[in-house]
């Protein structure tokens, strides 16, 4: 009889054995790919000079941030190479302050850098209409403070927007670096505004809800992307 083996089957002390010693393999495994992984991400930021990114609510990078990462990481990001410390933070979206009126994405940017002078809005369009159609945005934005006084800004953009059309990189990213000349700011929102080729105005929240990803924790949710120097515009 083999040793270890009683009538075709495995003994229960063997059987035992055998599984404790895969799941303690599986389980260095996974201890050794976090591992992997953290000093991936350290050599990534090592290799783009940054000391520190900001983090998010969801350990997965947003897919946006990855493109950032890449053209930082370009011969073409030539002002970024020359500077130190925190190149770029990002911030996905919040719930607004209990006073918001409706139909505004907001950001918590308590946590901004002073030496941040770039800001962009970052939203993935995640539908296009069957038929060519065109209607003008324009982008507005309203900050506040620990006193959570609103203030709306100026007008921040406005561009045509072509509805049966997609950006190649699948976002329309927004230049909202005027934002950052409200100060303090603990929150910011944005709200975009349309009006068709008539000039008459279109249901704005509906409209906004339709064309845009805006599920908070989803990996293409609305981002506010901040930089030390000019933005990417990726």
């Amino acid at each position: 009889m083999i040793p270890g083996v009683c009538l075709g089957f495995l003994n229960v002390p063997l059987l035992v054995l055998l599984l404790s010693s895969v799941s303690g393999l599986l389980q260095m495994d996974q201890r050794r790919d976090a591992d992997d992984d953290q000093e991936l991400n350290k050599a990534i930021l090592e290799m783009l000079h940054i000391n520190k990114v900001s983090a998010s609510h969801q350990n997965k990078p947003h897919p946006y941030m990855r493109r950032i990462y890449q053209r930082l990481d370009s011969p073409e990001a030539q002002d970024f190479g020359s500077l130190d410390g925190t190149l770029v933070q990002s911030f996905r979206s919040v719930d607004g302050p209990h006073h918001a009126p409706p139909g505004w994405i907001w950001f918590n940017v308590s946590g901004l850098s002073p030496s941040m002078l770039g800001a962009e809005l970052v939203l993935f369009r995640k539908t296009l209409h069957p038929r060519p159609l065109s209607v003008t945005i324009t982008l507005h934005s309203l900050s506040a403070s620990s006193q959570d006084v609103l203030r709306e800004s100026p007008v921040l953009e406005e561009r045509l927007l072509t509805l049966d059309q997609r950006p190649p990189s699948g976002y329309d990213v927004f230049d909202v670096s005027a934002v950052l000349d409200v100060k303090p700011v603990e929150v910011v929102g944005f709200q975009l505004r349309y009006t068709d080729e008539s000039g008459s105005l279109v249901l704005h929240e509906a409209l906004t809800q339709s064309l845009y990803c805006l599920d908070r924790g989803s990996l293409s949710e609305p981002l506010l992307v901040l930089y030390q120097t000019h933005p990417l515009l990726i």
